[in-house]
């Protein structure tokens, strides 16, 4: 009869052992998979549009610069002799066509990308940690504000006015590389593992 209990606790005991280790494996499984759904439908496709942004505007700066300073010596032996530039607006044409450039691809390409980072907050909202959300309001009202005066809806004083910079949610920016980095390493973290056979 003694053996009979001793075999049933063990059985008891061993099967207890089982369950709360099958039960925190599967937890462990489930956060995994949440966070590998965090950062592949959220933080990383909006880090990955926000430095395709900032690529393309160093890039745009960088032109900008150039295309200053070569007008500037262009323009400098006009400047020196004091005589109108007759074909002012010939050799203006091509440095003319750069800020067209920039500012079609303003509203074609870093707008749209914009709001698809607006989209990827507003509808995998879920995905966001807590201290993500806190950025919704001021991501959304950085987008509006472009949005209204690309519809010509908001004159350039008041967007003045308003302080409107990329300055102004660069602590969101920041925020998700440090987010998508935490995740990264909470993956490859040893601990997060250690149950994984």
């Amino acid at each position: 009869m003694e053996t009979l209990f001793l075999q049933f606790l063990s059985a008891l005991v061993g099967g207890l052992v089982v369950y709360v280790f099958g039960i925190r494996k599967l937890s462990i499984e489930l956060r995994n998979a949440f966070i590998q759904k965090q950062m592949s439908e959220f933080y990383s496709p909006i880090a990955g549009c926000r430095k395709r942004i900032r690529a393309k505007s160093e890039v745009r700066g960088k032109v900008s610069a150039a295309a200053s300073e070569a007008w500037a010596e262009l323009c400098a032996p006009y400047s020196e002799t004091k005589q109108p530039m007759l074909n002012h607006e010939k050799l203006y044409a091509p440095y003319g066509k750069i800020i067209e450039y920039d500012n079609n691809q303003l509203r074609e390409e870093l707008i749209p990308l914009y709001r698809k980072m607006l989209d990827l907050f507003t509808y995998k909202y879920w995905l966001a940690d807590e201290d993500t959300r806190a950025h919704y309001q001021e991501f959304l009202e950085f987008i509006e504000i472009w949005e209204r005066y690309l519809a010509e809806a908001l004159p350039g004083g008041v967007l003045r006015k308003l302080g409107h910079t990329e300055e102004n949610v660069l602590p969101f920016y920041e925020h998700v590389e440090r987010k998508l980095s935490a995740l990264q390493e909470e993956i490859n973290a040893k601990s997060f593992w250690k149950l994984r056979l």
